[in-house]
């Protein structure tokens, strides 16, 4: 195999998984975004029990234990589950 098709071939896997990551990152976001009732950037618990997932796991995701949970622990928590963590209860 030539070291030009190789390099393209290697650019294109490249270019897919960062595709893939910035959808994921998107979804993230927009779940993020529709339970953010008021859209001051932090869910309630109030606001997370629309979501079966999140309110169940409400303690394990505001790992700061401040009562909200912000952009980036939402964030790690759907990586968490993404990697097989905490498994989202059935909808």
């Amino acid at each position: 195999m030539k070291t030009t098709t190789l390099v393209k071939i290697l650019g294109f896997s490249m270019a897919t998984l960062f595709s893939a990551a910035t959808f994921a990152a998107e979804m993230d976001t927009v779940q993020f975004e529709s339970l953010d009732q008021n859209q001051d950037g932090q869910l309630t618990a109030e606001e997370a029990a629309r979501d079966t997932a999140v309110s169940e796991n409400w303690t394990t995701i505001d790992k700061d234990g401040s009562g909200t949970v912000d952009k980036a622990e939402f964030s790690a928590f759907e990586t968490m589950l993404k990697e097989g963590g905490e498994k989202k209860p059935a909808e």
